[in-house]
């Protein structure tokens, strides 16, 4: 498969890279700035602005899904997942592409949801140090289920690189001490590529029993 990966540069992204071209995929990773994929086999790097749509529609001709690990958190506008998802939903659309697989954080509540008031306390404290990155999140889902691609947005806690990386997806939202390993959160969105469990959903990810087929730098 040929599959685009945006925010590859990224901790997450990096991780998502090395699976994809372990698994033997064609893999077309978008940096903003730096490279850090040299002489990687099966993999072509794009160096773009995801604010150019035409970029962006290029890189998307001829492949079969889209995995964006795209995040705002420092950020000079706040809006990075958003503005992204104006330029690649309709270029997902020109070019018959139908799988997306996106990556927020687990306090992206969705319309009609009820978070416990430990989750609203959890979203307000974070509100108070960047409003625009959660509203953010919650806009880019709100993108994607007007779309009516085939996407699954996964919604993480704190990401670090302690603990076993597993993990397992729920329909609930996650608790406000939560934390997750990034291995195992790069690995469940390369599983979500041939998984239609979760399509047009908002799963959160926690930790949990799955093994992982592929670990590096842990």
């Amino acid at each position: 498969m040929k599959i685009v990966v945006f925010g590859a540069s990224g901790r997450v992204g990096r991780r998502v890279v090395e699976l994809l071209v372990h698994q033997g995929h064609m893999v077309f990773a978008v940096v903003h700035h730096n490279d850090p994929f040299q002489g990687t086999p099966n993999l072509f790097v794009k160096q773009m602005d995801v604010h150019d749509a035409g970029a962006v529609a290029a890189v998307l001709e001829e492949s079969d899904a889209v995995i964006s690990t795209l995040g705002s958190w420092g950020t000079k506008t706040g809006d990075v997942l958003s503005s992204a998802m104006e330029s690649i939903i309709p270029a997902m659309k020109k070019h018959g592409v139908r799988r997306i697989v996106t990556l927020t954080g687990a306090v992206a509540f969705l319309p009609g949801e009820k978070p416990t008031l430990n989750q609203r306390l959890v979203q307000n404290v974070l509100k108070k140090a960047d409003k625009r990155v959660i509203e953010d999140g919650e806009k880019h889902i709100q993108l994607l289920q007007a779309s009516e691609l085939d996407w699954t947005v996964l919604r993480s806690p704190v990401m670090m690189t302690l603990g076993k990386p597993t993990y397992q997806l729920a329909d609930k939202l996650s608790g406000a001490t939560a934390s997750i390993h990034r291995q195992a959160v790069a690995q469940a969105m390369v599983d979500q590529i041939g998984d239609n469990t979760w399509l047009q959903q908002a799963p959160t990810i926690w930790r949990g029993s799955a093994k992982l087929r592929y670990t590096k730098d842990q």
